[in-house]
């Protein structure tokens, strides 16, 4: 079985994708973080620069490298009729209780994930080092990156955009799942999106995991 919907995804679909680099990637980031809130801004800086924005863009884009007859689908699985409409998507402050609920980890591959919302941890680093997340800013506490509106490209937030956090549907909801706590979990962007609505056993994938 594998660990995490992201291992069973690059296997399906033959990417070439380091999942060491990415997990390595997000705890210098949550390292960068506890240091300038400990005041090591150098320390801060350092590992914050160790993080390599455009090699985690090219691995999230690996996919589109690919010619279309190289992709193969998943296979096709019936899903069941539902009785009702499908549930409704978590509120943000249903989010917030499931991420802080679980660490803010992610509860298939472990990774330390972040939010873009207001008052997040990561806007530290971004206010700190704006040298180093040169197409995002902070305006009243909210982010804005480069494009129309001050819309966030994939570009401005390549450094944490496989650790953004996401609240998952363990039981999909075109499965039945329901949104509340007991089947929702916190997991990754890379997880996330891998998982589509698929089910952990269609994926062959272990059940999410309980964090120390």
């Amino acid at each position: 079985m594998f660990k995490s919907p992201i291992e069973s995804y690059i296997s399906h679909h033959r990417i070439d994708i380091d999942l060491g680099f990415l997990l390595t990637a997000a705890h210098n980031t949550y390292e960068a973080i506890v240091a300038i809130e400990t005041g090591d801004l150098s320390g801060a800086r350092q590992k914050w620069e160790s993080v390599d924005g455009e090699a985690l863009l090219t691995m999230w884009n690996a996919e589109d490298t690919k010619s279309e007859h190289q992709v193969p689908e998943w296979p096709q699985v019936a899903k069941p009729e539902l009785d009702g409409p499908l549930a409704k998507q978590p509120t943000e402050s249903l989010k917030r209780k499931v991420y802080e609920r679980d660490g803010y980890r992610c509860r298939y591959c472990a990774m330390h994930v972040f939010t873009r919302s207001k008052g997040s941890r990561i806007h530290k680093l971004i206010k700190a080092f704006s040298d180093l997340t040169p197409g995002l800013h902070l305006i009243n506490g909210s982010l804005h990156g480069s494009g129309k509106n001050g819309g966030i490209k994939n570009v401005d937030y390549a450094k944490f955009l496989w650790s953004l956090a996401a609240p998952d549907h363990v039981i999909p909801r075109s499965h039945g799942g329901q949104t509340d706590l007991d089947n929702l979990v916190t997991s990754c962007s890379g997880c996330n999106y891998s998982k589509m609505d698929l089910t952990l056993e269609q994926m062959n994938v272990h059940p999410p995991k309980t964090l120390p």
